[in-house]
């Protein structure tokens, strides 16, 4: 299965982590790194090859209108410096939430009802979808590109390690009818197997999903 981290999900997510009580949200950050997979809530980005200094906490209902909330960790989640700078405070008017026209969060709503990637670039499927991409600009020249380049590198990593994983398969294979060989074949497999793990590390790490 690919492992494409540009997938919105299909369900609510349920928050799993559960943090002390700060009265400074930016020490929920490393929290928000591992409740969100360390991937950006609303255009999905990892962070695994900028790492988390281009990663931020938004605040979903703006502290300028909502400061009660400003260290609550429900309202807060794990964005991409883009999409934190581009929402801004940006909160939906009365007559903007009677229409549906907000930009939904992956807690609060399914995220895959309102926006739905198409290889690299985001198409709308609501209202609020298409909020959300007035606001973040998802499609913008520079994201789509990069989003571009990640899919090339994770193409790249998954066929190594089919490779790998062939090979490992060929050795074990060879060793069970050459026996006179088996320290020889016994390292070939060590290695192969140990080049493989760094292979999944780096897919784990530019896919989102290795933490720390």
């Amino acid at each position: 299965m690919p492992s494409n981290p540009f997938i919105y999900p299909k369900a609510r997510h349920t928050r799993r982590e559960t943090p002390p009580a700060y009265s400074l949200y930016r020490k929920y950050k490393p929290f928000l790194k591992k409740e969100f997979s360390s991937q950006c809530v609303y255009c999905r980005l990892p962070d695994g090859i900028q790492r988390e200094d281009t990663f931020g906490v938004d605040h979903y209902r703006p502290q300028s209108k909502f400061p009660e909330l400003a260290a609550t960790y429900t309202n807060l989640f794990y964005v991409c410096n883009c999409c934190n700078r581009r929402k801004g405070n940006f909160w939906p008017t009365q007559a903007q939430e009677r229409k549906g026209e907000f930009i939904p969060n992956a807690c609060d709503h399914v995220m895959f009802e309102h926006l739905q990637y198409r290889f690299s670039r985001v198409e709308t499927k609501s209202d609020a979808g298409r909020i959300a991409n007035k606001y973040l600009d998802f499609n913008d020249e520079k994201s789509v590109q990069y989003r571009e380049f990640i899919l090339r590198i994770i193409t790249g990593l998954e066929q190594d390690r089919r490779e790998h994983q062939e090979a490992i398969q060929a050795i074990r294979q060879r060793a069970e009818s050459n026996p006179e060989n088996i320290e020889q074949l016994e390292q070939a497999k060590a290695d192969a197997e140990r080049e493989l793990e760094e292979i999944e590390r780096d897919l784990a790490r530019v896919t989102g999903s290795a933490l720390g």
